[in-house]
């Protein structure tokens, strides 16, 4: 007598349930991510966080130049005062 095949299941009930939900939770993300505005409302906000950052740079700049001129007098000042 020949037994008969035995059909495997790997995963079962749970992978399948866990399956479902991941899939629903992934539509769900992209229906929100495109009613937020999708990728135009982000590119937009992406240039206008480069524009920002920009100007912080430049000002930074222009900040620690000054620094670095009142450092340079002070120093000048020690220097003279010995």
């Amino acid at each position: 007598m020949m037994s008969a095949e035995k059909k495997v299941v790997k995963g079962g009930f749970r992978a399948t349930l866990a399956l479902l939900f991941s899939i629903i939770a992934l539509i769900l993300a992209i229906v929100a991510f495109n009613r937020t505005g999708g990728q135009a409302d982000l590119k937009a906000q992406v240039g206008e966080l480069s524009t920002k950052l920009e100007k912080m740079k430049q000002e930074t700049g222009k900040a620690l130049e000054k620094i670095g001129i009142e450092v340079k007098k002070v120093d000048k000042e020690e220097k003279q005062a010995r």
